[in-house]
C-alpha cells in the first residue's frame, strides 16, 4: 500500500509523545477521515497535530488522541485508599494460602505472612519434607510499606512498575519478604521474594508465575481483583483511539490509493455477503419444512457424575489429584516404572457430613433461586503425620456458566489448613443438579436410570 508512510509516520510521534517502552498491541489505534477543509487556527479534539503526505503528495493534517492526558487527570483525582489498604484483607491469618504445584516443588505464599518451597518425600509411613522459606513479612513491615504508599500516591509523577502478563504490560504493586532461608550458593545471605500483585477482575489471588531472576531471589505474580480498585493499577483501556486527520491543500478526502483499496474492499464483501446469504437461506428453507423432532439433551454425563462412574484428575505438577463424587478424594503420583503413591484426602460418608452440615449451618445450600454451589465434606482420610488426625477435604461443587464447552471442568486444591483441604469443581455439569439438591446439599440419584456397574473411568484435567 502506498500510503505506508502516514501510518508509519504517525504511529512512530504516538509512541515519542506517550513514551512507549516497547510496542504494546493493547493500544488500538484508527484513522478517521472526517473530511472537509479547514483554517489554520482551526482545531479538531485531541492533543499534538502534525503534517503527512502521502506518496502522491496529498497533504493531510492529523491529530493525536490524548488518552495518556485523559488517564493521567483521572488518577490524580483519585483520593481513595492506597494499593496496600486495598490488598490489607489478603494478610489476614485468616486468609487461605495461594499454592502452586510444579513438577518437583510446591509453592506456598501466605500473604502477609511468609513464602514457603517445599517438596515430600514418602517412603510408606515416613515422609521426609524439604523446604525453604523464601521469605518473611516483620510485624513491623506493614507500617513501612503503608508510609511508603501514600508517598507514592501523593507524587503524580511516580508511575507503578509494569510487568509483561500473557503480553499485555500490566502494572503492579510490590511486596518484599526478605530474611527466608539462608541460601548456600549465594554467600549464605537470606532468600527473598517479591511478590507482584496484578490486576485481575477474574482471579482468585492465585499464583500466575514463579520465576528466579536472580540466586536466591525469586519472584512470584499473584493475580488479583483487589487492586483493580485502584486506578492506578488497572490495565489501560483498550478501546479505539481515533486519529483524525483532515484534508490539506487542496487534497482529497482521504489518500487517493486508500479510497480505492477500501473501494475494491466493499465489492468483495457484498459478493461474499450476498453468497452467505444464499446459502442461509436454503438452511431456513430445510429447517421450516421439517418435522423432525429436536434431540433430547443427553443427561448421560450428569447421571455417570453423581454415580462415581467419570472421576476427575487434575494438576500438573509432582502431586496429581482425583475426585470421584459421592466415593473419595486422592492425591496420587505415578512413579516412573508404573507405581502409584497416593493419599486418601478424604472419603465420602452421608453421616458424617450430616454432622458437619449441623455444626455449620452456613454450609447449607442457598434456596434454590440463589443456589451457585453446593459444599460436600469427605472425611476420614489418612491420617495426617503432623496433626495425628484424618485428612479430610470440603469438595466446592460451583455452576460454570457460559463455558467455552458444555464439558469444561476446572478443578483447583488448597491446603488453607495442615492437612485439610479445599477442592473446588466447577462445571457446567454442576448447573444441572444444583435444583435437585436438598437441604444438605445432597443429590439423590436417579435410580431408574441406574445399571450396576464396576467401571470407573477416570477425566484427565490438565491445569
Amino acid at each position: 500500500m502506498k500510503n505506508t508512510l502516514i501510518i508509519f509516520t504517525l504511529i512512530w510521534r504516538i509512541s515519542s509523545q506517550n513514551d512507549i517502552r516497547g510496542f504494546d498491541d493493547s493500544i488500538i489505534y484508527n484513522i478517521n477521515w472526517p473530511g472537509g477543509l479547514i483554517s489554520e487556527d482551526e482545531q479538531l479534539p485531541g492533543g499534538e497535530s502534525i503534517i503527512v503526505t502521502s506518496a502522491h503528495q496529498e497533504k493531510y493534517k492529523c491529530t493525536l488522541p490524548t488518552t495518556a492526558e485523559e488517564e493521567a487527570e483521572l488518577e490524580e483525582k483519585y483520593d481513595g485508599p492506597t494499593a496496600l489498604e486495598i490488598l490489607s484483607p489478603l494478610f489476614s491469618p485468616n486468609t487461605p494460602c495461594s499454592f502452586r504445584l510444579e513438577s518437583y516443588w510446591t509453592y506456598q505464599v501466605c500473604h502477609g505472612r511468609k513464602v514457603r518451597q517445599y517438596h515430600e518425600d514418602r517412603d510408606g509411613k515416613t515422609t521426609r519434607v524439604h523446604e525453604y522459606i523464601l521469605g518473611k513479612w516483620d510485624s513491623n513491615y506493614y507500617e513501612i510499606l503503608l508510609e511508603r504508599a501514600k508517598s507514592e500516591d501523593y507524587d503524580k509523577n511516580t508511575e507503578p512498575p509494569v510487568k509483561k502478563v500473557d503480553n499485555v504490560n500490566l502494572p503492579y504493586y510490590e511486596v518484599i519478604l526478605e530474611n527466608g532461608t539462608e541460601c548456600s550458593i549465594n554467600n549464605n545471605k537470606p532468600r527473598i521474594t517479591k511478590v507482584l500483585y496484578v490486576c485481575y477482575i477474574h482471579g482468585k489471588h492465585e499464583i500466575y508465575s514463579v520465576d528466579e531472576p536472580q540466586t536466591c531471589v525469586y519472584e512470584i505474580i499473584i493475580l488479583s481483583p483487589l487492586v483493580c480498585a485502584h486506578p492506578r493499577y488497572k490495565p489501560k483501556d483498550s478501546e479505539e483511539n481515533k486519529i483524525n486527520c483532515v484534508p490539506i491543500d487542496g487534497s482529497y478526502k482521504m489518500p487517493y490509493s486508500l479510497a480505492k483499496l477500501m473501494h475494491d474492499s466493499n465489492l468483495l464483501r457484498k459478493k461474499s455477503d450476498l453468497d452467505r446469504f444464499k446459502v442461509e437461506l436454503i438452511k431456513i428453507e430445510k429447517e421450516t419444512v421439517s418435522n423432525e423432532e429436536p434431540k433430547p439433551i443427553d443427561s448421560a454425563p450428569v447421571e455417570d457424575f453423581l454415580r462415581g462412574k467419570n472421576c476427575l484428575s487434575g494438576g500438573t505438577g509432582w502431586w496429581k489429584f482425583e475426585f470421584c463424587y459421592g466415593r473419595s478424594v486422592e492425591q496420587y503420583h505415578v512413579e516412573s516404572d508404573g507405581r502409584r503413591i497416593s493419599i486418601n484426602l478424604g472419603v465420602f460418608n452421608r453421616k458424617a457430613h450430616l454432622d458437619w452440615i449441623a455444626e455449620n449451618p452456613h454450609k447449607r445450600p442457598k434456596p434454590v433461586l440463589e443456589r451457585k454451589q453446593l459444599s460436600h465434606l469427605y472425611s476420614s482420610g489418612s491420617v495426617c503425620e503432623k496433626t495425628g488426625k484424618h485428612r479430610q477435604t470440603e469438595v466446592k461443587l460451583k455452576c460454570l456458566q457460559n463455558p467455552s464447552s458444555p464439558n469444561a471442568v476446572s478443578l483447583y486444591l488448597l491446603e488453607p489448613k495442615v492437612c485439610q483441604y479445599i477442592l473446588g469443581v466447577e462445571s457446567p455439569l454442576i448447573c444441572d443438579i444444583l435444583s435437585r439438591a436438598d437441604e444438605n446439599g445432597l443429590v439423590e440419584i436417579r435410580e431408574t436410570e441406574f445399571e450396576e456397574t464396576d467401571t470407573t473411568t477416570t477425566v484427565n484435567i490438565e491445569l
